[in-house]
């Protein structure tokens, strides 16, 4: 399909990627003039019109999520039998491959991903979207290593029928939930599962469960709780590890609440350590209480405590007690810290002076802002100066930055590749007003409206002035009237000027193949290499008339010589010539055609001129 065009826009350049329902290629945008990626269905997926209605539905709103962790789509089209998904292209690689290549990752990495997806999945949460089939196959590090989730809407129409297609996508399985396994209704925890299956594979190198049979697989995530991750790398927290079990409770109410509360948890492990170590044993227990039904109950006797004991732990506790007392006086209930101002700082900034005085950093949403800069925060509470004990939570919302762009400077290039310049940030070519100008070439932008740096929302149209070039030199129109068509072209040629369109239509004042008209009139400053338009007459051409002229010769002279000389419809032309006495008087009969005049001169002096 390389070559192709869809939607008469994107044009397929190469396959970058396939997996069990699509085949992914790179392509140009040509409305844009930019790469993106195209997901088309596999032609078993396209056949089904439920699943393709389906996933059309949720594909389009999808669309309307935008996050830096979440892969944007762009478009959602179909061409005859092809349906696709229009999207961002991400340079890097997916985080199943990271695995495949360096599992076991370090702690810190490993915690690192797993936020950010957070991030993205709350973001999609938010907007009422589930995605229910995260897996590290559908997460993307890009070389900066900024983590984004794919494929929003295309799980969400694949559903429950995951396993029921085959083959195709199994790879799903390891990452199910236990209600999705049941084939149940199914809520946001369900990512929060998947999220916690991705974090035990990311610090393990292994998967929770696995098996000959995705069903095998599907039933161990119902009854069997996951291998410690501790014994297979050492060098996990034991607080992470209660992380880890916490999100993968095979009861969806005892896991993380929201995505946000999973990131906020991972974002402060090192200070609520305490709240989760203990989950991995827990969870553990649980599944081990049917061991302990059959043992003898003589055995559990020997282990209760004798009275004496029970005493001496009492005692213990009781100078603990006092210990704690003494030692804390006034502060047994925790010391008072003033919350500081945090407000317009970045969010690293910002948690580490949380971290340090005690407090910590909870985040409860994102939002789009013009005046916070991107990752800042945008507001807190407690406000600053409010007392709170130490390890408060306080509550923050983060700036996802400005929703409008930076116009370009488009001031000096051509109108053509100025429109390419704006397309490319999203922005539109506007009214374009043609100037002269002395110094800048035909074609050049010669102000722009609104002006460069300036921000602007996605599809604002930049008005531009365009440069005609310098100004040519003016002449005056000559009268192209009655000539013919190649008279014309030589008198403009004559002035500098250019014969333009020629028409015909019919004509009382002119004969045929005679000028009856200019689109600019004679006399009129006009600049040089204008095109002048002319119509030409197809007839019948004027009526003829005849007029009398009569006129008394002056007697300063003994003879004059009388001429008379025409110009009409017809053209220039002599009519009489003879020779007179002074003081005679003249009579002449003339014939003449339109309109025109009739010159008199004598001795070839013109001396008098009558309208005809």
């Amino acid at each position: 399909m390389n070559g192709t065009v869809l939607g008469g826009r994107y044009e397929l350049i190469e396959i970058i990627g396939e997996g069990g329902m699509s085949t992914v290629y790179k392509a140009r945008d040509r409305v844009l003039d930019r790469i993106v990626a195209v997901k088309i269905l596999k032609d078993e997926f396209s056949r089904d019109k439920n699943f393709v209605e389906k996933f059309k539905t949720e594909a389009l709103s999808a669309a309307r999520i935008s996050h830096p962790n979440i892969v944007n789509i762009y478009d959602v089209g179909q061409e005859n039998d092809i349906h696709y998904i229009v999207m961002e292209l991400v340079d890097g690689k997916t985080l199943k491959d990271m695995i495949r290549s360096q599992a076991p990752l370090s702690i810190e990495r490993a915690v690192d991903i797993a936020i950010m997806v957070c991030d993205g999945v709350q973001h999609a949460h938010e907007k009422g979207i589930i995605h229910r089939d995260i897996k590290p196959h559908n997460i993307l590090i890009t070389e900066h290593g900024m983590v984004k989730v794919a494929d929003f809407g295309i799980a969400r129409a694949v559903s429950s029928g995951t396993i029921t297609y085959g083959n195709n996508i199994v790879g799903s399985v390891h990452y199910f939930s236990p209600e999705q396994a049941r084939g149940e209704a199914i809520n946001r925890t369900t990512d929060i599962y998947s999220i916690g299956c991705i974090l035990y594979e990311m610090l393990t190198g292994k998967v929770p469960f696995d098996a000959d049979s995705p069903i095998t697989i599907a039933l161990r995530h119902i009854h069997d709780v996951p291998p410690s991750p501790r014994t297979i790398n050492n060098a996990i927290p034991p607080a992470l590890e209660g992380i880890i079990y916490k999100a993968m409770e095979k009861v969806p109410a005892n896991r993380f609440s929201t995505a946000l509360d999973m990131r906020n948890a991972l974002l402060n492990l090192n200070k609520e350590s305490s709240e989760y170590i203990g989950k991995s044993s827990r969870n553990k227990s649980l599944a081990m209480t049917s061991g302990l039904e059959g043992r003898d109950e003589a055995n559990v006797k020997k282990r209760k405590l004798r009275p004496i004991g029970v005493a001496l732990i009492a005692m213990a506790i009781i100078g603990l007690l006092f210990g704690v007392v003494f030692t804390m006086g006034g502060n047994i209930f925790g010391k008072e810290i003033a919350v500081p101002e945090i407000v317009g700082k970045n969010i690293t900034i910002a948690q580490q002076e949380l971290v340090d005085l005690d407090l910590v950093m909870n985040v409860i949403g994102y939002e789009a802002s013009d005046t916070v800069e991107k990752d800042a925060v945008m507001s807190q509470d407690p406000l600053k100066g409010r007392k709170v004990k130490a390890k408060a939570k306080i509550n923050v919302k983060i700036s996802l930055g400005s929703e409008k762009v930076k116009v370009p400077n488009i001031v000096g290039i051509d109108v053509k590749a100025a429109g390419d310049r704006l397309a490319k940030v999203g922005l539109n070519l506007g009214e374009q007003e043609p100037r002269y100008d002395e110094t800048k070439a035909e074609g050049m932008v010669l102000v722009q409206k609104p002006d460069a740096d300036t921000m602007a929302k996605p599809g604002t149209s930049v008005n531009v002035a365009v440069s005609k070039g310098k100004q040519p030199n003016r002449v005056t129109m000559p009268d192209l009237k009655g000539l013919t068509q190649d008279a014309a072209s030589k008198k403009l040629q004559d002035n500098k000027l250019v014969l333009g369109d020629v028409k015909r239509q019919e004509s009382t004042a002119y004969f045929a193949d005679q000028v009856a008209d200019q689109d600019t009139a004679a006399g009129v400053l006009t600049d040089e290499g204008t095109k002048v338009n002319i119509t030409l007459s197809t007839g019948p051409g004027p009526v003829s008339k005849t007029k009398t002229l009569e006129f008394n010769l002056p007697s300063d002279q003994q003879y004059y010589k009388v001429v008379v000389r025409v110009n009409d419809a017809r053209g220039s032309r002599q009519v009489y010539s003879i020779l007179h006495r002074a003081g005679e008087t003249v009579s002449v009969g003339i014939n003449y055609s339109g309109t025109g005049t009739a010159e008199v001169l004598l001795n070839d002096i013109l001396t008098k001129t009558y309208n005809l």
